[in-house]
């Protein structure tokens, strides 16, 4: 039987609700670990297992693509209004039906092989992806209304950080396996199967959460939930539209008016979408609560994960297309990955605990985006996997389990709690919807200068990871000295008062 979230009055306490046994307690964070585990699992079987996909389909590697990308691209757009739908709703229920949802998008994307269809594949894949939009901002808002601020949430929301790279690893294993010793539909089958489990665990472990306003964070005056529909037609437009124009232009150029039109309208729409959200009653998004800081945070959340993106799509395609190894020993290269998510979750919370600030965690996280990156360009095609590939999967995790708990608590500290699943899905949004994104740009500039060298291509997308880690530390630093002249300032005030 769920349990309720309500007030709990002990000042002592780390819940907001009634404390948790330790089973309980450990039950609910395996369940709700596994959304990010599952999630970046889903991501990782279009990716590992997309070269035979392609082949099966009989289509081309650029339009293959779409594999991940149509994943990406509704996980991203559809995250934005999956928090207010949770708000409104119930984060509890919403998050069972996702799980059920996700089922039956990937039973069907294994179904998809009997269609010789590669559309009906990608719609498929986009199904997929709506499905998570709604698991991991309800996971993080659950996560959010059960602990308070302080020790224990940090070490939570680092570890629910640590099921990003783990369920990557996985995903990409588990899919190099089927596709050598079955058939790639039983990885989508699978998926199925594990879906439906989780379904019906979440229902006896995850507790629901009733939000109540307090006196600090008075509702507006309106009657009932009311969700925004103006704003979310406009926003999921917007951000669809300009998606699909930059991962449709590798495969058919920017002088396709196409392309043209589909960035121009997504542009405009995603440009009137913050006059949208002020003059709503219950807007997607608060924009009137988001403070400069916050904007720092999500300019750096997009610009470093839309480098994380091309990193481990051009390392995967590098070691299978350019290394020639398989699917499996191409993810077995990746297993050092979840050991060092691991430690550099330990390493968040410890950072934390410390009294660091999370806007200089965020800071440092950018480095090892750049670092990995850098590597990445610089790889040879023949070389020991432990002069250089070894080093990327234990650095790049640090820049995304520091980073992705840091921002989540910078921006979950500007909301009310009842609209926690508001934040979660601004921040989901941002980091998904950039890996999308930053794909799109990458095979943009692997077109242009490949010159039918495929080296070259993969050298030139791995150059853009570059600039774009290297401009998310640039605004990072950047957040940190305006932290620091702010802090400054404070004090000088104090010492003349």
């Amino acid at each position: 039987m769920a349990l309720s979230i309500s007030g709990d009055n002990s000042g002592n306490s780390p819940f907001h609700i009634q404390p948790l046994s330790l089973l309980h307690e450990i039950s609910m964070l395996i369940t709700l670990i596994c959304t990010q585990v599952l999630v970046m699992a889903c991501l990782a079987q279009a990716i590992f297992a997309g070269g035979v996909i392609t082949q099966d389909f009989a289509t081309s590697c650029s339009q293959g693509n779409w594999g991940p990308a149509a994943y990406g691209l509704t996980s991203g757009a559809f995250m934005l209004p999956a928090g207010r739908i949770g708000d409104i709703y119930g984060h509890r229920q919403c998050y069972i039906g996702a799980w059920t949802g996700l089922s039956i998008a990937s039973l069907l994307a294994g179904i998809s092989v009997y269609s010789h269809s590669f559309i009906f594949y990608a719609i498929t894949r986009g199904l997929q992806g709506m499905a998570t939009a709604m698991l991991l901002p309800c996971a993080l808002a659950i996560l959010g209304s059960v602990y308070r601020e302080g020790p224990r949430k940090n070490l939570v929301f680092s570890l629910f950080a640590a099921g990003s790279p783990t369920g990557f690893t996985l995903g990409g294993i588990f899919s190099g396996l089927l596709v050598e010793l079955a058939w790639w539909p039983w990885i989508f089958w699978i998926t199925a199967m594990i879906s439906a489990g989780l379904s019906v665990i979440a229902y006896g472990t995850v507790p629901s959460a009733a939000h109540a306003a307090s006196d600090a964070d008075p509702q507006p005056d309106v009657t009932g939930p009311t969700f925004d529909w103006t704003g979310t037609l406009v926003g999921v437009s917007g951000l669809l539209l300009f998606n699909v124009a930059w991962n449709q232009a590798p495969s058919v150029g920017w002088n396709s008016a196409t392309c043209i039109t589909l960035a121009t309208l997504g542009f405009v729409l995603i440009l009137l979408f913050p006059f949208i959200e002020r003059r709503a009653q219950q807007p997607l998004i608060p924009i009137s609560r988001l403070s400069t800081e916050s904007g720092f945070v999500l300019i750096v959340i997009a610009l470093s994960w839309s480098s994380f993106g091309i990193l481990t799509f051009y390392l995967t395609r590098f070691l299978t297309d350019i290394r020639h190894a398989t699917p499996l020993n191409a993810a077995a290269q990746f297993i050092p990955v979840p050991i060092a998510g691991c430690i550099a979750s330990y390493l968040n919370s410890f950072l934390l605990h410390r009294g660091a600030s999370p806007v200089n965690v965020l800071a440092f996280s950018c480095i090892w985006f750049t670092v990995g990156a850098a590597l990445l360009a610089t790889l040879p095609i023949h070389q020991s996997f432990w002069v250089q590939v070894f080093w990327i999967q234990v650095l790049a995790p640090l820049g995304i389990d520091l980073s992705f708990p840091s921002a989540t608590l910078l921006i979950s500290e500007l909301v009310p709690r009842n609209q926690l699943g508001v934040a979660a899905s601004l921040i989901a949004t941002t980091v998904y919807y950039s890996q999308s994104i930053g794909l799109g740009i990458a095979g943009t500039v692997e077109a242009y200068v490949a010159d039918d060298e495929l080296l070259q291509g993969y050298r030139g997308a791995a150059y853009t990871g570059i600039g774009l880690s290297g401009m998310g530390l640039v605004v990072a630093l950047g957040a940190v000295l305006r932290a620091c002249a702010l802090g400054k300032s404070r004090e000088s005030k104090e010492m003349v008062v």
